[in-house]
């Protein structure tokens, strides 16, 4: 389990950094979303510069990218709603690898 850095706050609303998943290095993009309603991040996976996953909205309580064939495994964000002062402090994105089967 490996827990992705989140940083906090309007200078970070826009974040682009990569984190060695198993065996890839996953870049993440991530983005603060501000016209809608209420406060939201989008997540884009990129791979070997393939895109694994786009406009993966973090919601606590979900593996958000269940719905996506990645093969990384999981990606669980965990703790309260998100607001921009808060990701990565009331909330965190953590990475379970995939069951390997013999």
């Amino acid at each position: 389990m490996v827990t992705i850095p989140l940083t906090a706050g309007v200078a970070n609303a826009h974040q682009r950094f990569s984190v060695q998943l198993g065996d890839s290095l996953i870049s993440f993009e991530i983005d603060f979303v501000s016209y809608l309603d209420t406060p939201a991040w989008s997540m884009n996976l990129v791979r070997a510069g393939v895109r694994l996953a786009v406009g993966v909205m973090l919601e606590p309580g979900s593996d958000v990218i269940q719905s996506y064939r990645t093969g990384i495994g999981q990606l669980v964000f965990t703790g309260k709603d998100v607001t921009l002062d808060n990701l990565g402090i009331d909330n965190f994105l953590v990475w379970i690898p995939p069951v390997v089967e013999i």
